[in-house]
Formats: structure tokens, sequence, C-alpha cells
């Protein structure tokens, strides 16, 4: 089963796709980016998880975006996919993350098969969802 680092700071979001996802894969959320790198090196040691799921917006100074740069400048999570969770949803925003090293973007509100969907393909073949 594929782990996936959620990183979201709305507690109902987060508890939203935890039980949306619960039987496809294993859960690690984070509510900011601070606690994003404290469950990454915590949770994950010297691994790395088999997904990233990122919201845009974020507390505490830190995007999404940066987020997905400061865990690309570790080195360990440079083949790790990333997926956008946001309420971007204008025309060239998919486009401007998918730049930005997002591997896969879903606009909220969302169905759960856009966010499967997502997700499946943003995980290499061998690491499918259940």
């Amino acid at each position: 089963m594929p782990s996936i680092l959620f990183v979201e700071d709305d507690q109902e979001a987060r508890f939203l796709l935890e039980e949306m996802l619960e039987e496809t894969c294993e859960m690690v959320c984070a509510a900011s980016a601070e606690e994003a790198l404290s469950a990454l090196s915590e949770r994950f040691g010297e691994g790395a998880p088999d997904l990233f799921l990122l919201d845009i917006r974020l507390p505490g100074g830190r995007s999404g975006v940066e987020l997905l740069h400061l865990l690309r400048d570790f080195g360990l999570t440079d083949e790790v996919p990333a997926v956008a969770l946001t309420t971007y949803a204008k025309p060239g925003d998919r486009e401007a993350l998918l730049e930005e090293g997002f591997d896969g973007h879903v606009s909220k509100p969302f169905l759960r098969e856009e966010l499967i969907g997502a997700l499946e393909s943003a995980l290499p073949r061998e690491t499918p969802l259940r």
C-alpha cells in the first residue's frame, strides 16, 4: 500500500481525505510546511513517502509550492511525485503548478474519482493504490 504525505491546513479536509482514501493508501497528515518537514524526518527517516499531496495555501509563510521546492532540495525526494490539491482553478493555474514541479493537479471541490485518478496517474505503476 503506498504512503502519502498529505499537507493541508484545513482539519476537516484532512479528515475527509483520510476517510476517503483509508482503504487505498497509508496517509501521513500535516497541517503546515513545518509539520510536513517534521513528519518527513520522524515518519520516513532516511526514506520518503510514495507521493506528496500538497495544498497550495498553507499557514506559516510557506506555500505548497515552496514546500515542494524545499522537499526537492533534500535530495531524497527528487523522484517522489507530487500532486497539488488546491482552490486555484483559473485558466493557466494547472499549467503553472506543473511547471513548478507538480506531477498532477486537483481543484477543490473535487470528486473522489478525480482525486483517485490524479493519484494513480502520478504514482509509479509498481506502487498502485489498492
